[in-house]
């Protein structure tokens, strides 16, 4: 089966790629760092039958140029962000995807924001590193003179221990959980291993599928209403567009944090600045954004209640070879007549 490579791809699995093919070459993204030009891959993609692909844009003119193409497999969750899915099914050409690829990523991403804004770790490390505040303060008597830098226990009012001390422990509190998916059920798996009660809203899980981790199903206002952390760990479609509403983050305790790690769309932003700024909840944690990059001038920026990354949390080095692994074990059961895991169009096996 001659292949067409240009996905990030890990070496070691080249031996399980050999079981589908020795007839393959590298090129594009996984080579050069840079997607290759629609021009060039409509001529690549001539004779080729298996495509394996992360961020080209594999259009309905691509698809056309290929005049042996049986399968594409595209090295990311969300196939469609780069494939005419459309245009594939038209030619019942199946397209395989690489599902849960990061989900152990934006897991730990997740529980590590959650950490980080509930015990004061960035701020703090920005103020040590970058201002004089923690390292020395004003004498009371008005002098302007600066004290030597402050032991972490002294009980000064203007010591860091009195200041940025005192968040709460994650142990016996209840984490709530919107969406338990692959993404989902890893986070849910680490708040439990440290110790946590679980809420989760899922409309489309089922209690029985909980239950292995001691989880509680319920609904939204419940989640919202009785967590003291919430993390958003759903897709984005017509049902979760907005989900987490302006009504939604006022039903939050005062002492509660909030995460989001999957999509803005899922978020009423201006609301969860409102509540930020007036200290209605006590933090929050953000990767995804309603423009991205994050302008300069972002009101978010201002806020010390708010640790923010630039949409990192689905990056890792292991995930390339999450994605070769994944793909190439589909591959194998297709070519079995078996069917795969991730299948974005699964009528054209039929």
């Amino acid at each position: 089966m001659k292949t067409l490579i240009t996905a990030r791809f890990d070496k070691k699995y080249t031996e399980l790629l050999e079981t589908v093919t020795k007839d393959y070459a590298f090129a594009g993204y996984g080579v050069t760092g840079e997607k290759m030009p629609e021009s060039e891959l409509k001529e690549k993609i001539k004779g080729i039958e298996l495509l394996i692909t992360e961020f080209e844009d594999i259009t309905d003119e691509v698809i056309e140029a290929a005049d042996r193409l049986k399968i594409i497999v595209c090295c990311r969750n969300e196939a469609f962000a780069s494939i005419d899915i459309e245009a594939a099914t038209k030619k019942k050409i199946p397209v395989l995807r690489a599902g849960g690829r990061n989900a152990i990523a934006v897991a730990e991403h997740t529980i590590a924001l959650l950490m980080c804004i509930s015990k004061n770790i960035s701020l703090t490390d920005h103020l040590l590193k970058y201002t004089d505040e923690l390292t020395g303060v004003s004498y009371k008597d008005g002098s302007g003179r600066r004290a030597e830098t402050m032991s972490e226990w002294s009980m000064d009012p203007d010591a860091p221990f009195a200041l940025y001390g005192g968040g709460p422990e994650m142990y016996q509190k209840t984490f709530g959980q919107v969406g338990f998916g692959m993404i989902g059920r890893e986070v849910a798996g680490r708040a439990r291993a440290l110790g946590m009660e679980l809420l989760i809203y899922d409309p489309y899980v089922s209690q029985k599928d909980m239950d292995y981790l001691g989880a509680k199903k319920a609904d939204l206002d419940t989640v919202m209403k009785d967590s003291d952390f919430i993390s958003v760990n759903c897709n984005v479609v017509p049902e979760t567009e907005g989900l987490i509403s302006r009504e939604k983050i006022a039903l939050m305790k005062p002492t509660a944090y909030f995460v989001n790690t999957a999509r803005a769309k899922v978020l009423d932003y201006d609301a969860l600045y409102d509540a930020l700024k007036e200290n209605r909840i006590a933090g929050a944690g953000l990767d995804v954004y309603p423009v991205e990059p994050i302008p300069s001038g972002d009101k978010f920026l201002g806020l010390k209640n708010v640790v923010l990354t630039p949409h990192l949390a689905g990056s890792a080095r292991d995930i390339v070879g999450h994605q070769t692994d994944i793909t190439l074990h589909d591959v194998k059961k297709l070519l079995a007549g078996e069917p795969p895991r991730f299948i974005c169009n699964p009528e054209v096996l039929s």
